[in-house]
């Protein structure tokens, strides 16, 4: 059985986007994963975080690009980021790779 990596998001981490099957209507997405054989719904808000997750952006970064776009400080959403961001992994979806190291 594989080792799972349970470890919570960091604002190092860049979270890239497993290939899945996406469907996308009305800004809420439906993500099929054959390998898993299981959907996922996104509502609009998982939907804009999945479509930030392309492994160039950390979490605070999806957080700033959001808080821009919402005319919200990036810091009231980080927490909501990293619960989506959390849920989107442990369905398989995204896979966190490697920061750049803290210096």
């Amino acid at each position: 059985m594989p080792v799972v990596d349970r470890r919570e998001p960091d604002g190092r981490d860049l979270p890239r986007r497993i290939a899945v099957e996406e469907l996308v209507q009305d800004g809420e997405c439906l993500l099929y994963s054959p390998s898993r054989d299981e959907a996922s719904a996104l509502n609009r808000t998982a939907t804009e975080v999945w479509s930030l997750c392309d492994g160039r952006l950390t979490l605070s970064g999806i957080a700033a690009v959001l808080g821009e776009r919402y005319g919200v400080t990036d810091a009231l959403l980080r927490e909501d980021v990293a619960r989506v961001l959390a849920a989107l992994r442990a369905r398989g979806l995204i896979e966190l790779l490697p920061g750049p190291p803290q210096s």
